[in-house]
């Protein structure tokens, strides 16, 4: 079985706004010390011939490398940002996933195309995470009106310090967010702390021979620090998992791959991250498939099903999410008797397979 795709998720907003606290708390309480055990590769951009950013996650991640020639999607090409993410990937680095840290003037749209454009099979796009800074939003939007195109295309908006801003100002940040890209999930935070298990997925252990090896980090003392200050519902803190939600789909019974597809391309309001296997009972294509959707991107898998039961499993992640509506949506995917006479409905999910 081959070794899953690893998530590239972005990390961008304006200057300031608290990106580089997000990547720290993220090596802090997502990595090998943390509550998901994951190996993070980083890459930071920072724009200037000193890259501040880089020096500020230094010795947390396995492996960083730093691009501080400029804005990275106008100064970096496809290619340097191929060479930079194979130094992340080397094998004997075991990365689980890649953050990228952006430049506060760099433009998200050009960065998504250059990760989901990539025809790396061992990357797939983990995700656009916005952070938007809520005391400064409105004076931000005024002085750079371009920032409304970039919250338009996230697909997962932080809104950073929050506990700078009144009850009725959070309200209206919320408000124009939401007027700006309506179906992304949002979650209100302070010091950029979000679950690091909303992005990427919780690692097995190391076996044994591997616990001698160099690790990523070893904090596991002040996680469990900060998880027991977040207990206490009146001393202003939040759980990190406070707003983010999951549902769980299954059925025994085939899917619709042309439905299916539809729903993971077009997922409902508020899902950030679908996963899981589907199951189609088609000539030619009854592997196990294993799916991948963030913000409309999809990766599919094919594998042998090994004995296990055939069936679909999804898992559908995010903000303010319907169950509802996902159970519906998903129940309306299962298999009829069109699917069987829909000969080219199948490619509806194969074109998402891996180039190779």
């Amino acid at each position: 079985m081959s070794r899953a795709a690893v998530p590239v998720i972005l990390v961008a907003g304006f200057l300031g706004s608290g990106k580089t606290t997000l990547l720290n708390h993220l090596l802090r309480a997502g990595g090998e010390g943390g509550s998901v055990g994951a190996r993070i590769g980083v890459l930071v951009n920072d724009f200037g011939s000193v890259n501040i950013d880089a020096m500020l996650v230094a010795g947390q991640a396995d492996g960083a490398v730093s691009l501080s020639n400029g804005c990275m999607c106008c100064s970096v090409d496809r290619d340097g940002l191929d060479t930079a993410l194979d130094t992340l990937l080397r094998p004997s680095a075991r990365i689980d996933a890649v953050v990228i840290e952006a430049s506060g003037i760099a433009e998200p749209k050009s960065l998504i195309r250059m990760v989901a454009g990539s025809d790396d099979a061992r990357l797939r796009y983990g995700g656009l995470i916005y952070v938007v800074d809520a005391p400064m939003f409105a004076w931000t939007r005024r002085e750079h009106p371009e920032i409304d195109a970039h919250v338009a295309v996230a697909d997962l908006l932080v809104l950073n310090k929050t506990d700078l801003v009144s009850d009725d100002e959070l309200a209206s940040v919320r408000a124009d967010v939401v007027a700006l890209n309506p179906t992304a999930p949002h979650i209100a935070v302070t010091d950029a702390r979000i679950d690091p298990a909303i992005l990427f997925d919780p690692v097995s252990p190391p076996e044994p021979a591997e616990l001698g090896a160099p690790r990523q980090l070893t904090l596991d003392a002040l996680l469990s620090e900060n998880e027991e200050s977040c207990d206490h519902a009146d001393d202003g803190h939040r759980h990190l998992h406070d707003g983010f939600g999951s549902v769980e789909f299954t059925s025994p019974e085939p899917m619709d791959p042309r439905r299916l597809a539809g729903f993971l391309e077009r997922p409902p309001t508020g899902c950030y991250r679908i996963k899981g296997v589907a199951h189609f009972d088609l000539p030619g294509h009854r592997q196990r498939h294993v799916v991948h959707g963030v913000g409309g991107f999809v990766e599919v898998r094919r594998e042998p099903w090994s004995g296990s039961a055939r069936e679909t499993t999804i898992v559908v992640i995010g903000a303010g999410i319907d169950r509802v509506e996902v159970h519906h949506a998903l129940r309306a995917a299962v298999a009829d008797a069109a699917t069987t006479a829909d000969v080219h409905g199948i490619l509806h999910i194969t074109r998402h397979l891996p180039v190779r």
